[in-house]
């Protein structure tokens, strides 16, 4: 995979998969639960949606494009405690979290050009965001979750 200036071997997209895998799981993050994602596509977008799949986590993506307060009725719907957002879209997100969901968190992805959201643009309330980077380096020992041809692996908004 290559994305601007990061570059990675299927071997290395694996590992790193893992170990996000684990430390969403150290995070609390388990089978089933909701996890949307407002970013455009990266590496951390591709990690990440993986990192969901291997958990047996749900993947919900959401259009950078929607106001706040759409984006904020998906988060709602589908029930997100956890939303990962990029560099550029971290005050979207922010603000449609903070529009009557059940988000807890942020997750700070890295974007294409590898700035990662930081900052207080994306904590809610008193809660830092989670960083991609400290969960792509976890130490953790990933636990192999129960996983069949039925579990629900994303959910889709479409405006039509």
């Amino acid at each position: 995979m290559i994305c601007g200036a990061t570059s990675w071997t299927y071997r290395d997209f694996d590992a790193l998969v893992t170990r996000v895998a684990a430390g969403l799981q150290g995070e609390g993050v388990a089978k089933g639960d909701r996890v949307a994602i407002i970013a455009r596509n990266s590496h951390g977008f591709a990690a990440l949606r993986f990192a969901l799949a291997r958990i047996g986590a749900v993947l919900v993506p959401i259009n950078f494009m929607l106001k706040p307060d759409e984006a904020a009725y998906i988060l709602r719907h589908a029930g997100a405690k956890l939303l990962a957002v990029d560099a550029g879209l971290a005050e979207l997100g922010r603000a449609a979290a903070a529009i009557d969901t059940k988000v807890e968190r942020l997750l700070a992805l890295p974007s294409e050009h590898g700035g990662e959201a930081t900052g207080v643009s994306v904590s809610i309330g008193s809660t830092a965001a989670l960083s991609f980077a400290t969960l792509a380096s976890s130490a953790r020992a990933f636990a192999e979750p129960d996983l069949d041809s039925r579990d629900l692996a994303q959910i889709v908004y479409t405006s039509g």
